[in-house]
């Protein structure tokens, strides 16, 4: 009988120790790292820099005008004289301006006619002189300088009545006097300027 009671106690002795034994200790967690990206490197945090105040509102300058090279040249002074003999009379479109011999002013006359042509003609009219002076055939170059002075002086009145100069042409020329001719005269021609061509 003591050995059966023996028996039992050492075998309830046996299934008590496992329960009183102390949990096993579990191993501990490795701390977990996200994957790396492969082939691709963190882009470091770039801070833009700020002006320290904002930028100003940008100057244009104005444009510079263009300055001319050369200036015109002033309208030559006009040779008028209250007794300088000469007329005028109708030459087609334009005039016929006479002079007195071995003189190149005009007198108040012949000048109020010249105005009054370049106010009649149309505004874009290119007008030609044509200057002539009686002279010696030995001695064309005195005729030829007065001739000349004849032309400048008409010219004269055309750039003062607000004529260009380059719608001007001065020809000058000294000869011997044909008979019955008046070679002491500038003759004013006027025309249309042409066109230019169409390109």
């Amino acid at each position: 009988m003591k050995k059966q009671i023996l028996l039992w106690l050492g075998l309830a002795c046996a299934l008590a120790l496992p329960a009183l034994a102390p949990p096993a200790l579990a191993p501990p967690a490795l701390a977990q790292t996200p994957p790396a990206t492969r082939g691709v490197a963190p882009s470091p945090s770039v801070t833009p820099d700020m002006p320290a105040a904002p930028p100003g509102a940008a100057v244009i300058p104005p444009p510079v005008p263009p300055v001319p090279t050369r200036p015109p040249p002033p309208p030559p002074p006009l040779q008028v004289s209250t007794d300088a003999p000469g007329i005028t009379e109708p030459l087609g479109t334009g005039l016929r301006v006479t002079f007195g011999q071995g003189r190149g002013d005009l007198n108040p006359t012949t000048e109020r006619s010249i105005r009054a042509l370049v106010h009649s003609a149309p505004a874009d009219a290119r007008f030609t002189l044509l200057a002539t002076a009686a002279g010696k055939a030995d001695d064309a170059s005195a005729s030829r300088r007065l001739s000349l002075t004849r032309g400048l002086t008409v010219r004269g009145v055309l750039i003062n009545e607000g004529v260009a100069a380059g719608r001007i042409i001065l020809r000058s020329l000294a000869a011997p006097p044909p008979a019955g001719d008046i070679t002491d005269r500038v003759d004013i021609e006027v025309s249309p300027t042409p066109a230019k061509p169409i390109r």
